[in-house]
């Protein structure tokens, strides 16, 4: 409940259940008590017999006799459960010895009476005794409400206080020391971490390690990305190099050839990537556009005369060109082209040029000088242009002399060269090809340009030569130590990272544990202990205590009541006045103390307004054959104003009871429990017969001869001689009860420690030598067929025929009859 109320869950998933009505006794009036009628139906308890029916005296007191083992327990531990017994210790189990049924549930019924109307309840183990039979007290060994404490004193505590104080002096103690026990085996210890120590954020975050700490930073420093990985190893490389000057230079040497591979991939991209392409495939597109038009006008040139083939094409223009020329530097120097008025001669024929002539060649002249035919010439000129370039361009990418220093640095790069150079030398041929044909299909895919990967390595190895030229300098050399130290000890934490988390854990159980400790204080339970005591001890129990001891015979051991609260003990000491100092164990016995324990259970009943029946387990343990005198007045005397149930083993507490019960009249049941062949707790009527009067067995001799004699053969076997001499072993035991009883009227009663003078002497009447000789004779039978000594083999006597028995048992009755007469008719004559 502790662990639950701070956060920590129970691993079984146990709920306390709060105290509520249905778990106490219930203080009742007489005539709201129920009165228990018996105890039946009882299964699957110990190994007592199926069956059987325990009845109880409706009014008076019940016995309930029962020798070690007898079944007495099983019987008692039942009725303490269902009747909400204060203790609950002591377990009420199935047959242990019956694997069948070992998980069996106990069980039983109980016939009572609430306000004269009969009823029956059930009780089931692990159930709540029915609220009925709450009404009812029970006192043993267990439920006694005086004990010893810890300091050797007697002390009282009210009904139900001691829950308040063991809360304080057991229950609390009891569960601090189990919290420590906890608390010390919650290891916090950070040694595992020894190693992570020193002066990086890692160590201090171990350091700080409390159940505070947040779950998420030891996650964020065990978890390392690649690249603080990486950068790791560049640190532990930068610092372990001898020279870093030198190995900064040869890194800048490296980062320039990288550079130049870069520049030349770049170069070499340039003339067949996609843009370039698309340029030379305008080119060639606008050019074949031009000379279409060119064409067009050219046969526009031709029409209306017979002109010779080929007039106005590209030859034809080289020549018209070429006469231009001519005429331009030489013939007519300083004339406007065309020369064809004044006698003006052809530049070929040398002749003079006709009318005709000269019309034709003004209108050549227009044709060349026409945009259509000069925009075809200049495109013309600069596809041209482009073919040659792309023609002459060595575009092979001479990358051999890297290859051993980038498969050093990526291996990946080469084989991007490999492909890189094969594909531009590919669209290279494309690209001329489409042109010839001027078809642009199928254009080769351009592969990854390496020219990305080859300025990754010279970004990083310009990183590392920064480094390598910090490392010379003494300042930033120890900043970089410490920025690998962090990198190390964040590596050096990831294979820890549950550990941390699971010790983080540990100190959030282990703080919330400790916080359990603020509701183990014994102040507020003093306090409330305090408060209900002082309510509780009254006046009247005060008086009711005094009285109680009186007639146990321990008022001399309590003459008052001291109030006093340790720890949320709420005592009321009963003072012993006493002149040398000594510890109050090695003056009061444990009988003492039971016999205490007896008269404040006793008086809590009496002032409580308790009218219900109360039940005794073994009420005389460990009490002086004094006490249990005392102890069984006392009982008796409660049983004239209510229900009294008593379990006992002890015989001679059981011959007080009886005196007591024969004494007083009070209304009773006496049962005895025997065992019936395998299983214990068989219900007998009355007494034991070591305990029955002389009358009851007379008449159970008469009983068991009527069976015999109905079947007695001729010649008995061994088990019909055997039971015959178990009738006459029985018969002797009555004739000595007889002598006790009715011939000295009981005043000497063996294993008593009293003479019972008065009355019984005086009704004494002695007897008749003739009822002497019949006691003697009767006697003298018995022994001689009992086996008390080792018949002679010789003799082999038969054993008396169930005929015979009778007639003995007959003259005992006879013998008896006679001593009663006498004693009537003296009793008769003293009266007159």
């Amino acid at each position: 409940m502790l662990k639950s109320s701070v956060g920590l869950p129970d691993p079984k998933g146990r709920t306390p259940v709060p105290l509520s009505q249905e778990h106490l006794p219930v203080t009742a009036a007489k005539d709201a008590a129920a009165v228990l009628i018996t105890l039946k139906d009882v299964r699957n308890v110990n190994r007592l017999a199926a069956g059987q029916i325990l009845s109880f005296s409706k009014t008076g007191v019940t016995v309930v006799y029962g020798g070690n083992g007898a079944g007495k327990s099983g019987y008692s531990r039942v009725l303490k459960r269902a009747c909400r017994a204060r203790d609950a210790s002591e377990e009420v189990r199935p047959n242990a010895l019956d694997k069948a049924s070992a998980t069996a549930t106990p069980e039983a019924s109980f016939e009572i009476e609430l306000g004269a109307k009969a009823s029956t309840v059930t009780w089931k183990k692990n159930g709540t005794g029915p609220v009925e039979l709450a009404t009812i007290a029970v006192f043993d060994t267990h439920c006694a409400r005086a004990y010893l404490d810890l300091q050797q004193e007697i002390a009282y505590l009210p009904y139900g206080l001691d829950v308040v104080e063991n809360m304080a002096q057991i229950v609390l103690p009891k569960v601090l020391e189990k919290l420590n026990a906890e608390i010390a085996l919650t290891s916090t210890t950070k040694e595992a971490f020894n190693h992570l120590a020193g002066t990086t954020k890692v160590s201090a975050l171990i350091d700080s390690l409390s159940e505070k700490t947040n779950s998420a930073d030891v996650e964020a420093f065990a978890l390392m990305s690649v690249d603080e990985t990486a950068r790791m190893g560049e640190l532990g490389r930068t610092l372990s190099e001898a020279d870093p000057k030198a190995k900064a230079k040869e890194l800048r040497l490296a980062i320039g050839r990288m550079n130049a591979l870069k520049t030349k991939v770049e170069s070499s991209s340039n003339w067949v990537k996609n843009d370039a392409v698309h340029k030379f495939r305008t080119m060639d597109e606008e050019a074949e556009k031009a000379f279409a038009a060119e064409t067009e006008a050219a046969n526009a040139l031709r029409a209306g005369e017979t002109l010779l083939p080929g007039t106005g094409d590209v030859l034809w223009k080289a020549m018209y060109e070429a006469a231009k020329q001519f005429s331009l530097g030489s013939a007519y120097p300083t004339q406007v082209f065309p020369r064809v008025h004044d006698g003006a001669k052809c530049l070929l024929c040398q002749q003079n040029i006709l009318d005709d002539g000269a019309a034709r060649m003004r209108r050549f002249e227009e044709y060349v000088q026409h945009n259509v035919a000069k925009l075809a010439a200049d495109k013309r000129a600069v596809r041209a242009t482009a073919i040659g370039k792309i023609e002459r361009a060595s575009l092979g990418i001479d990358y051999q002399d890297y290859v051993e220093e980038l498969n050093h640095l990526d291996q990946s790069v080469v084989a991007e060269l490999n492909a890189f150079d094969s594909a531009i030398s590919a669209r290279q041929k494309w690209m001329l090809a489409s042109q010839s044909a001027h078809i642009w299909e199928g254009i080769p895919e351009f592969p990854t340009d390496p020219c990305i990967k080859l300025k990754a390595i010279a970004d990083a190895l310009t990183t590392q030569a920064e480094a390598y030229e910090k490392a010379t300098d003494d300042k930033h050399k120890l900043l970089l130590k410490a920025e690998l130290a962090e990198l190390k000890a964040r590596a050096a934490l990831f294979p820890h990272k549950a550990a941390a988390l699971a010790l983080i854990e540990r100190m959030k159980v282990k703080a919330l544990l400790s916080k359990c400790k603020d509701d183990l204080k014994t102040k507020p339970i003093s306090d409330k202990s305090k408060e209900l005591a002082t309510n509780a001890v009254t006046g009247p129990l005060r008086q009711a205590l005094k009285e109680e001891f009186d007639a146990l015979g321990v008022a001399h051991m309590a003459p008052r009541l001291d109030e006093s609260v340790e720890r949320g003990k709420m005592k009321h000491k009963l003072a012993l006045d006493i002149v040398v100092p000594a510890q109050i164990r090695d003056i009061l016995s444990e009988g003492e103390q039971r016999a205490i324990a007896l008269g404040c259970f006793l008086a809590e009943l009496r002032t409580g307004g308790h009218g219900g029946g109360i039940i005794f387990d073994d009420p005389v343990s460990s009490l002086d054959h004094t006490r249990r005198q005392n102890v069984a007045r006392r009982l008796v005397e409660e049983a004239k104003v209510r229900q009294v149930i008593i379990f006992t083993h002890d015989t001679s507490f059981l011959g007080e009871l009886r005196d007591l019960i024969e004494q007083t009249g009070v209304e009773h049941l006496i049962h005895h429990l025997e065992w019936h062949g395998q299983f214990s707790g068989a219900v007998q009527s009355g007494l034991p017969w070591e305990h029955k009067s002389y009358k009851d067995r007379i008449d159970k001799l008469q009983k068991a001869q009527s069976v015999l004699v109905a079947g007695w053969p001729p010649y008995p076997n061994g088990e019909q001689s055997a039971a015959m001499r178990q009738q006459y072993n029985l018969m002797r035991a009555t004739i000595e009860r007889v002598i006790q009883d009715l011939v000295f009227n009981g005043v000497v009663v063996r294993y008593r420690d009293w003479i019972r003078v008065t009355p019984n002497l005086s009704k004494v009447v002695g007897f008749e030598k003739t009822e002497c000789d019949e006691i003697e004779r009767l006697y003298q039978v018995c022994c001689d067929v009992v086996d008390a000594h080792d018949p002679a083999s010789a003799k082999n006597a038969p054993v008396p025929t169930a005929t015979q028995l009778g007639q003995d048992i007959a003259a005992l009755v006879a013998l008896t009859g006679t001593i009663e007469i006498r004693r009537k008719s003296q009793a008769a004559s003293g009266k007159s």
